[in-house]
């Protein structure tokens, strides 16, 4: 029960009559204690385990591999991303070594404490086990890539922002009170933090500015506001120097790939809100719109408003850059974490109603059938899905190749430089042992750190004799000064028994070499 205040809302809205309003969850949310600490730590206790067993049991993705590879020659930051996840991971390599586990234990570390930071802002916390259950915090809890950074420092960031609210808020009295210099350093760490994570984590900036400006007179924030912002722009300064040293070509190209505008209309969105579905549930989408539409009574509570804010703005940017063209599925994963206390608070008044109490379980069907489907399939893979599809059995077989071809590579040319045109394929090669290096050709691969954030890229020229791993042999326009190639092995790419693709190691020696 949750007293008073409950009996007020099923009176004024009806129960089962329809969704209550905003003005109820804030009068709710605001009069309903917090569950006692040993009710929600238990998840936690019950996700460590799960997530180290996951870390070592799941088959590595080509790009976690490619941020242990940067963590192999740590610099400022690097041309695809931001440099955290590689400093993260170059210290748990340290201590436990080169394992997947280690390379890992960044993600699990990170994912934990965004599952903490929930526990602490959900009010109440009976949607979260729900939660829990989700892709990204089963399955994809563990990969490290920088989104795991960017959703730890994201967390932590709207957690100092709603304090930062609690505090400036005006009481019933008409007055709030002064934030001290230390409390807006430590928000410029943590969105300082945030940066070093994911470039995403300017769009925490832009909204909790909005939230500020809504919270209290702009007079008594400001000047903390600025010294925040010097104070990331302190924490963030590695990335500057190596923007600086590569005249700005990282952040040039993450602004290109960012904004462009590939093939806007309805299909991008469509897919866009079909994979976010899939990921998280359709309650976020439910809760945004209903957001907006009773935003007033809602940026009442500092809470919510701060919560909010990190939330319906970087939401609605992801929104409208999707009706221009293709976003990757993981973009938007930051802001839910804004979403869930909104969902929260707006459940603690559904829920009085049996159905909207079951149609907000249901909600999360979508995100809970992917993580059962894809568990069964790692256990069991199914036969209905074509190996050549199965991006999931592949990973663990695109690493057996990759041991394959460096053992191979060793014993017909040892000591010979092996290149591949692929970044992906790079990574894989240089864990499975190879002395191998990414060469940059024409309508094949992209940039990388590779080939980007290095005085002198690879070429093919750089010495007499070479090896290639390609899926085809290189137009003769690619090779100019080098002898016909010569096939020395072919290695099958082998997904659950079936050859998906055969992989040509190739020898190239430089003619009169």
């Amino acid at each position: 029960s949750c007293g008073r205040g409950c009996g007020v809302a099923v009176w004024e809205f009806g129960v089962g009559a329809r969704p209550p309003s905003v003005a109820g969850v804030v009068r709710i949310a605001s009069s309903t204690p917090a569950t006692p600490a040993i009710r929600w730590w238990w998840l936690l206790v019950v996700l460590a385990p799960a997530y180290l067993a996951l870390a070592v049991v799941l088959p590595p993705a080509d790009d976690e591999l490619y941020y242990w590879c940067w963590s192999k020659s740590l610099q400022l930051s690097y041309y695809d991303h931001s440099p955290l996840i590689a400093w993260m991971i170059r210290v748990a390599t340290g201590v436990f070594g080169d394992t997947l586990f280690a390379i890992r234990l960044p993600a699990v570390v990170s994912s934990l404490g965004v599952v903490a930071v929930l526990g602490w802002l959900c009010r109440p916390r009976a949607l979260l086990p729900f939660v829990a259950l989700t892709p990204p915090f089963t399955l994809g809890a563990v990969i490290a890539t920088p989104d795991a950074p960017l959703m730890l420092f994201w967390a932590l960031y709207m957690a100092w922002t709603v304090r930062a609210h609690e505090r400036l808020t005006p009481d019933r009295a008409g007055e709030g009170e002064s934030l001290p210099l230390r409390t807006w350093v430590v928000g410029g760490l943590l969105l300082g933090g945030g940066i070093l994570g994911k470039y995403t984590m300017g769009l925490a900036l832009a909204a909790g500015f909005v939230g500020f400006l809504l919270a209290a007179n702009w007079r008594r924030w400001a000047a903390g506001f600025a010294l925040h912002l010097t104070v990331a722009g302190v924490v963030t300064l590695p990335i500057l120097a190596h923007n600086v040293r590569h005249d700005f070509a990282p952040l040039l190209y993450q602004w290109g790939h960012t904004m462009g505008s590939p093939r806007p209309g309805v299909a991008p969105i469509a897919a866009f809100v079909g994979t976010q579905v899939a990921l998280v549930g359709t309650l976020p989408l439910w809760v945004f719109g209903w957001s907006l539409r009773h935003r007033r009574p809602l940026l009442a509570d500092p809470r919510l408003r701060a919560c909010g804010c990190l939330y319906v703005l970087p939401f609605a940017f992801f929104l409208l850059k999707a009706t221009r063209g293709p976003l990757e599925a993981n973009w938007a994963l930051a802001c839910y974490v804004g979403a869930w206390p909104l969902a929260a608070a707006w459940y603690e008044t559904a829920r009085t109603s049996r159905r909207w109490r079951w149609l907000t379980r249901a909600a999360f069907a979508p995100p809970l059938f992917a993580v059962a489907v894809m568990g069964a399939h790692l256990v069991r893979p199914f036969d209905a899905l074509p190996p050549a599809s199965d991006r999931l059995t592949r990973q663990g077989a695109k690493l057996d190749a990759a041991r394959e071809v460096a053992r191979t590579a060793a014993a017909l040319a040892p000591g010979v430089r092996l290149y591949t045109p692929d970044y992906q394929w790079t990574a894989l090669l240089k864990f499975a042992g190879a002395d191998a290096d990414q060469i940059e050709i024409d309508g094949i691969g992209r940039p990388s750190h590779f080939t980007r954030d290095v005085a002198r890229p690879a070429r093919l020229a750089d010495r007499p004799r070479t090896l290639v791993l390609v899926g085809g042999i290189i137009a003769p326009q690619h090779t100019p000064g080098f002898d016909p190639p010569r096939v020395l092995a072919e290695i099958p790419l082998v997904v659950r028994g079936v050859e998906i693709e055969r992989l040509l190691l190739v020898e190239y020696v430089r003619r009169g070499g």
